[in-house]
């Protein structure tokens, strides 16, 4: 049903050595209704010059250039601009499968759902791939070839710890979300864009397919493999903090809970990205930001001297002296 209209978003920056791999990838879709919209972030290398040579050769590409504003500012710019009912995000150093948009509207019609997730084959590209247990691409079994609403996807995704964040790894319904944009200016947009899709409208329905659609490369100097840094924590830090603010991270009920356990594992993320870029000296407006955010979040009582002392990492070191000084003043029996 090609009368089905689907805008692909992609942000580039300085992607040359691998932006027509992905364009090639966008154009070859076997569904013939779609729209490319390239966001040029700016870019200081040849990608400009690719994107514009594609344009000429193909009349569904749309190119806008801003200046270097980040991935979330390139990604809204390409949501203004879009024209699609379905919005499906790329990134300009991936590729997605040829089958991939009337794979995923083929579900749509069959589940009448309003997102529909799919899986990615993770691939190396110039990093050893002993780094890649962290690099996560397929869902949990008991969530494949289902369909849930988002809520409880969201709840069980979170139960089964097979929450996978990426805006790039699901096709959504744009009418059904309202004006859900992404937060500019921090890292990890991504957990708050497609936390706020599930939880915020109780009515979606979504549907999670098997098929791995999507091909992400792991390589240098990227978002995923470079040394953490302030700009992580912040966007961490961040995205609890927004997702604090959701009324439903104040209630009991199952999704709340969820939401909350969410909050925990992102702020425990953040205080290992501390203890990466900083070791035991992280700076104190980090510290209090984190207690602050962690005391806004509900987790077992039994567990806040341990997320003090993981804050305070000297108050470690003070006990242990403590120990040592009154073991030396004990008297003799």
């Amino acid at each position: 049903m090609n009368s089905e209209k689907v805008s692909i978003i992609i942000p580039v920056y300085n992607v040359e050595p691998y932006l027509a791999e992905c364009l090639n990838s966008a154009i070859s879709q076997d569904h013939g209704n779609i729209e490319i919209i390239a966001i040029d972030d700016g870019s200081t290398d040849a990608s400009r010059s690719i994107l514009e040579a594609f344009r000429t050769r193909h009349d569904n590409i749309t190119i806008k250039s801003i200046k270097n504003q980040g991935l979330s500012v390139a990604r809204n710019t390409g949501l203004e601009i879009a024209t699609g009912e379905y919005i499906l995000f790329l990134d300009s150093d991936d590729f997605i499968e040829k089958h991939t948009v009337s794979t995923c509207l083929k579900a749509f019609r069959e589940h009448q759902s309003d997102i529909v997730f799919f899986s990615a084959k993770i691939f190396f590209d110039g990093v050893d791939e002993s780094t890649g247990k962290r690099f996560r691409g397929e869902r949990a079994l008991p969530l494949q070839n289902k369909s849930f609403s988002a809520q409880s996807f969201f709840n069980q995704s979170i139960k089964l710890g097979s929450y996978l964040v990426s805006a790039c790894l699901y096709i959504y319904k744009r009418h059904a979300f309202g004006d859900i944009k992404f937060y500019p200016g921090i890292l990890h947009e991504d957990n708050l864009f497609t936390t706020r899709l599930l939880l915020e409208n109780q009515h979606a329905k979504m549907a999670c397919i098997s098929d791995k659609l999507y091909n992400r490369r792991v390589r240098p100097d990227s978002i995923m493999t470079q040394k953490k840094q302030e700009k992580h924590i912040n966007g961490l830090l961040v995205v609890a903090e927004e997702l604090l603010k959701l009324d439903l991270a104040k209630e009991n009920s199952e999704a709340g809970l969820a939401l909350n356990q969410f909050i925990k594992t992102t702020l425990t993320i953040a205080l290992d990205a501390c203890r990466q870029a900083y070791g035991n000296n992280f700076p104190y407006h980090a510290r209090k930001r984190l207690i602050v955010l962690f005391a806004q979040t509900r987790f077992k009582h039994k567990k806040v001297k341990s997320i003090v002392l993981s804050a305070f990492p000297e108050l470690c070191t003070i006990k242990q002296s403590m120990k040592k000084i009154l073991l030396l003043e004990r008297p003799y029996s």
